[in-house]
Formats: C-alpha cells, sequence, structure tokens
C-alpha cells in the first residue's frame, strides 16, 4: 500500500502533542476541583468543569489510539480515533457554550442569590467562616454585597477585613480601617477569568481536533485506496 509518509508523521507527532495536552488540560482541571476555593468556583461552572475533566481523559486515551494507528498504519485504530476526536469535540462545543452562559447576567445573578444564602455570616459554621475570610484577606474585600454589613453585627467584623493595602478602597468602622468593596466584585471577576480559561481551552483544542481529523481521514483514505487519494 502507497502511504504517505508526511501524513503518517505528521498524525503521528500531532497526536503525541495531542497526548501530552491532555495531561495538561486533565491536570488543570483537576487543580481548578481541588481548589475551587482558592478560584471561586461555582455550581454554574461545575458542569463544564466536569466534564473538561472527562475530555482531558478521553484526549489520553485517544492520543494514544492515534499514535498506535499512524504507526502502524491500523485503518481501525484510526477510524476509532477519528470517531473519538469528533465526539470530544461536540464534547468542547458544550464546554465553550456552558463557559458563555457562565458569563451572562442571569447566570451572575444565580451565583449572588446562591452566595447571599450564606447571610449573615457570622451565623455560619466556623469553617465557612474560615474559608470567607481567606477569600476577604486574598481578594482584599470585606462581605459580600453590603460590604461589613453582611457579618450581621459591625463587633463581629473579622480582622480579615482590616484594611492592610491603603491602595485599596477602605473605610473607617468603629476606629477601625476596613475595606469597604464587597467581595461579591472579587468574586465575579474570578468567575470571568475561570470562564476564560475554560472557552480558550475548549477553542485551543478544538482547533487541534479539526486538524487531527483531517489527518486521520487522510491516512485512511490512502490506507483503503493503497494510494494517494488527496494528495
Amino acid at each position: 500500500m502507497t502511504v504517505s509518509n508526511v501524513i503518517k508523521y505528521l498524525l503521528f507527532t500531532f497526536n503525541f502533542l495531542f497526548f501530552v495536552g491532555g495531561i495538561i488540560i486533565l491536570s488543570f482541571s483537576i487543580h481548578i476541583k481541588c481548589n475551587k476555593a482558592d478560584y471561586q468556583m461555582t455550581d454554574e461552572l461545575l458542569p463544564a468543569l466536569n466534564l473538561l475533566i472527562f475530555i482531558g481523559a478521553m484526549t489520553l486515551i485517544f492520543g494514544f489510539l492515534g499514535c498506535c494507528g499512524a504507526f502502524r498504519e491500523n485503518r481501525c485504530l484510526l477510524i476509532l480515533f477519528f470517531l473519538g476526536l469528533l465526539a470530544m469535540f461536540l464534547m468542547l462545543l458544550a464546554v465553550g457554550v456552558l463557559g458563555a452562559v457562565s458569563r451572562t447576567e442571569a447566570a451572575q445573578e444565580l451565583a449572588r442569590e446562591h452566595m447571599e444564602q450564606l447571610l449573615p455570616l457570622s451565623e455560619q459554621p466556623k469553617e465557612v467562616q474560615e474559608e470567607f475570610q481567606k477569600l476577604e484577606m486574598s481578594g482584599f474585600c470585606c462581605g459580600l454585597s453590603e460590604g461589613y454589613l453582611d457579618w450581621g453585627n459591625p463587633t463581629v467584623v473579622p480582622d480579615s477585613c482590616n484594611c492592610t493595602d491603603t491602595s485599596r478602597n477602605c473605610m473607617v468602622l468603629d476606629e477601625r480601617e476596613i475595606y469597604s468593596t464587597p467581595c461579591m466584585t472579587y468574586i465575579m471577576t474570578w468567575l470571568d477569568r475561570v470562564s476564560d480559561s475554560l472557552m480558550g481551552i475548549a477553542f485551543g483544542f478544538g482547533i487541534l481536533m479539526i486538524l487531527g481529523m483531517v489527518f486521520s481521514l487522510v491516512l485512511i483514505c490512502q490506507i483503503r485506496n493503497g494510494k494517494n487519494c488527496i494528495f
């Protein structure tokens, strides 16, 4: 059979990079999920993140199949690789849609309503209060949407609200200087950043998948016909 070595090794190289990319996307997704508090992950973004984890795992498998199929010129493995890429491409489109939806005003309003169920913060379990205080220190903010009032009582406002960076917006409360910016602003900024990351990854891998499908179809065609059917 006559198979173009250029296409063969291009597909093999692509699949190796695809395999490495699968490791990266899987590691990145798992890292975000294991550190949801740091990335301020909301329930609206979790479906897209879980789907991205699944896609990363499948990328490893199909990257390996593609390498084997290209190297051994195995038509069955290449067809399986093509179908797998097509399925993952459709899933990536879903990730992009979920990421875009999470940025709409309606989704952000749902996130606000979900988080405001924590009010007043002083009545939440100790673990929840400690996590929120870490958020206040990293975000240079205080409270959720109404500032220090979200703690329920000015006397219980924690030290995490203390204004340690004078370049930020601060105010005076009972002879203390605290941050006046609510943390909801910081949370929504993080929501946009994570959404951008998800859509960026989906777009980049989508382009790679289209190239992989084209190369695999060309190689399948050459193996089937025993000659170059396109080039």
